[in-house]
């Protein structure tokens, strides 16, 4: 993304977006219902940020924005007050410039039994917290719904969605849900394990290449865990090497847990919780039948499957660019190369090099159909490399 490309801004995370977006990348907010909102945009009368017309609390003190009225005659109020007399300055939190969003969340209890310790991350629809279960003394994971999508019910369905999609897989490699609910009765919140180890993403980046043995056994565990989803008919939708987290067990320091499954849908049955016309996915890791208008199934799952096998051999995704439509453009149009060709340590003709390619084709029907006869040949090619190792 060049300098000169950001010439908009979010008016909700102030993040610098791409000339011509739709849509924040960042926190999704729909840019075009935020300009028609014009004079009904909402500002918070505690922190004294500036929300777009359809938000209904404030992300950083949660206070709420619903009372347009009063809102209004607010600001009628402070723009008579600059006529008539000098205004008084606003009182602004401490550091507001650097404070996390939910920041108050931080040192509490919540329902009695989660005290919340530290901020571990943010996405487009939640904040991610570490916390500490009183009772039962352990570590957990919440996932704390953004505030300001709370006036948003596509939103709210879309996270309780994954609330229930999560709780329903129990497999070794997919992570574990513990509890749902809600703070202060409108804040949905997911109770996950807590993972003790690294992203896959952090991995790659840290170690610009994996050999074939960790490769093999990391993808022989997400197909695992891919075909007790998809055997529910659950598919991910946006597999990528972040949401692969590594767990450090005593026996081993790379257990997959697979993760996030907050835009994953049903392959029967669900609607559509997305826009028309909205990409859901990452652009990197995103198969060519989900910028059409066709369904996707599982094999949707394994395109991406093959993207992360191909950067975690060569430290580089088979499709990279200076902007996302670059990127979607090759995706459609272009064959991805051979892992040979951009890593030279790697032999052409090796056994990984025909099974990505095999993943990476543009019609589903070239590709894997199920995670197991995926699983199968990578145990296969995973053999012949330790039998020519001996």
């Amino acid at each position: 993304m060049t300098a000169q490309s950001q010439t908009l801004s979010c008016p909700t995370c102030s993040r610098a977006l791409p000339e011509g977006s739709k849509y924040c990348g960042f926190d999704g907010t729909d840019l075009a219902l935020a300009a028609e909102s014009g004079s009904r945009k909402k500002t918070c009368s505690i922190c004294g940020r500036i929300y777009p017309g359809y938000a209904s609390f404030c992300a950083y003190d949660r206070s709420s924005l619903n009372d347009v009225e009063q809102n209004a005659r607010a600001q009628a109020a402070s723009a008579q007050s600059q006529v008539t007399q000098a205004p008084e300055p606003k009182p602004v939190p401490d550091a507001q410039a650097d404070e996390e969003p939910y920041s108050n969340l931080l040192g509490r209890t919540i329902d009695g039994k989660y005290l919340v310790q530290s901020v571990l991350g943010e996405g487009g629809m939640a904040l991610v917290y570490r916390a500490h279960h009183v009772q039962m003394e352990r570590t957990v994971v919440i996932k704390v719904m953004q505030g300001w999508l709370l006036s948003n019910r596509n939103s709210i369905e879309r996270f309780e969605r994954e609330c229930k999609l999560t709780a329903k897989l129990s497999h070794p490699n997919i992570v574990s849900v513990f509890d749902v609910g809600t703070i202060n009765g409108r804040e949905p919140y997911l109770v996950m394990e807590y993972i003790k180890g690294e992203s896959l993403a952090d991995k790659i980046h840290k170690e610009e290449s994996l050999p074939y043995a960790t490769c093999g056994n990391i993808i022989v565990q997400i197909c695992r865990g891919l075909q007790e989803a998809h055997s529910m008919g659950i598919i991910h939708r946006d597999l990528k090497p972040d949401n692969i987290l590594l767990q450090h067990k005593s026996d081993r320091p790379d257990w997959v847990k697979i993760v996030d499954f907050g835009i994953s849908n049903l392959v029967q049955g669900t609607k559509k919780l997305t826009k028309t016309g909205r990409m859901v996915g990452t652009p990197e890791y995103i198969a060519p039948e989900q910028l059409k208008d066709r369904p996707i199934d599982i094999r949707t799952d394994l395109y991406a499957v093959g993207v992360m096998m191909f950067e975690m051999l060569t430290g580089k995704v088979p499709f990279d660019g200076e902007s996302s439509e670059s990127i979607l453009m090759k995706h459609l149009m272009e064959d991805a190369p051979l892992i040979s060709q951009v890593k030279e340590e790697l032999a052409p003709g090796n056994p990984f090099e025909a099974i990505i390619v095999k993943l990476l084709r543009k019609e589903p029907d070239d590709r894997y159909q199920t995670a197991t006869e995926l699983r199968l040949d990578i145990e296969q090619a995973l053999s012949q490399t330790l039998l020519k190792k001996g």
